[in-house]
């Protein structure tokens, strides 16, 4: 099995983290880091995709930092008058790295939890499967789902401080198992978005986040 440790051994962290095949997102520009248009309600989740990827968008409806640090938020949107929703943890620890003196980004590695909050969790797997065209009809999200996660630009750390962009890895036993995905949160615009890496992790993020 390729692990994640072995990939970060077998090529630069630059090129892990922006590189290689499929969708990449990049290192953060002043224009980028604008202020996204701010979030009331629950949007329609495929309302800001891009062609031929499918990215979704939701409404921030509480965001909590425990004692120990740990953020979770609570996000809610709509596909075609069904409600979605789905809780994100982020853990209490994120160790900070650097790409080098000549890239000006300081990375910061940890990790994220996808939740189940019930039937609007099993609603947001049932629709991301039917975009994807993953077709394995699941019936119910799984109650939570571990990533390591490294952020490409914002500190998961204290998200008060701006918006955060964080890549997300998921392993398993087996190697047709793995997957990568994006996940941008922006608590003042009261945004967070799923963006997918690459269609041919489709599949995988599915079967990751279903119930066993």
């Amino acid at each position: 099995m390729t692990t994640l440790r072995h990939l970060l051994c077998i090529m630069s962290v630059f090129s892990f983290l922006f590189g290689g095949c499929g969708r990449q997102q990049h290192l953060p520009t002043p224009q980028q880091e604008l202020p996204s248009a701010s979030l009331t309600k629950a949007p329609e989740v495929t309302s800001e995709s891009e062609e031929g990827f499918h990215d979704l968008i939701f409404y921030i409806q509480q965001h909590k930092t425990l004692a120990d640090g740990t953020a979770t938020i609570r996000a809610l949107g709509m596909h075609k008058g069904r409600q979605l929703g789905l809780e994100i943890t982020l853990g209490p620890t994120w160790k900070a790295g650097s790409l080098g003196k000549d890239v000006p980004l300081v990375t910061y590695r940890g990790t994220v939890t996808y939740r189940s909050v019930g039937p609007e969790s099993d609603a947001f797997l049932g629709v991301l499967d039917e975009l994807y065209g993953t077709k394995l009809n699941p019936t119910k999200m799984g109650t939570e789902t571990h990533f390591t996660a490294i952020s490409l630009g914002g500190d998961p750390g204290n998200l008060m401080r701006g918006p955060v962009k964080i890549k997300l890895f998921y392993e398993s036993d087996k190697e047709d198992d793995y997957a990568e995905l994006y996940t941008n949160i922006e608590l003042a615009a009261h945004r967070l978005e799923i963006h997918e890496k690459d269609e041919g992790y489709r599949l995988p993020v599915i079967k990751a986040l279903h119930a066993h």
